[in-house]
């Protein structure tokens, strides 16, 4: 069974644990790329999938898209622009008959995070972009692999760098853990 994990630097830095636990029959595969936001996920998907066929898709995307650049007073993706991306890359995944699994976007800490970066993410973004997305997965009917929450019942300061947003080995760890647990699920129901 062939497998595809598309997502930001969270996906990429997670990625090993992934594949250290999922069973030796799923083979995974994944851009080589950061896929960044909805935007770039929306423009690239067909041109990622086109390459061979997959049974499973592990996809998140929102990190970039909450971010607000130097000197932006909006996001990169306003709410109602992302959910217009991921109703679009829903749709296309839901019409190649796939196993489909969204993820929540993880938690960062602010205060740490807009201190140490240029670019700014707040909580409050967050939670908003992943409960509408939530609801939009829902309506595809796709699985959801809530890893706000998972990552949230950890004591951040654990599992986060000095970034504020991105997870030391232990973090990375735990969500390639959930990530290949919630895989797993799919494959063998």
């Amino acid at each position: 069974m062939r497998v595809f994990l598309i997502g930001d630097s969270i996906r990429i830095n997670s990625e090993k644990y992934v594949i250290k636990n999922l069973s030796k029959d799923l083979h995974l595969s994944s851009p080589l790329e950061n896929c960044e936001s909805s935007i770039k996920v929306k423009e690239k998907l067909d041109s990622w999938l086109a390459k061979e066929h997959f049974d499973i898709i592990h996809i998140n995307c929102g990190l970039h898209d909450v971010r607000y650049n130097p000197g932006q007073e909006n996001p990169v993706s306003s709410k109602e622009q992302y959910c217009e991306n991921l109703e679009s890359i829903f749709g296309r995944l839901a019409q190649r008959g796939l196993s489909v699994i969204w993820a929540t976007s993880t938690p960062v800490d602010e205060i740490v995070h807009n201190a140490f970066k240029d670019s700014r993410r707040f909580l409050n973004d967050i939670i908003e972009y992943n409960r509408a997305s939530v609801e939009l997965a829902e309506k595809y009917n796709l699985r959801v692999n809530d890893l706000y929450n998972k990552v949230s019942k950890q004591v951040l300061s654990d599992i986060l760098l000095p970034d504020g947003i991105h997870f030391n080995e232990i973090g990375n760890a735990k969500i390639g853990e959930w990530v290949s647990k919630a895989i797993s699920e799919a494959a063998y129901l």
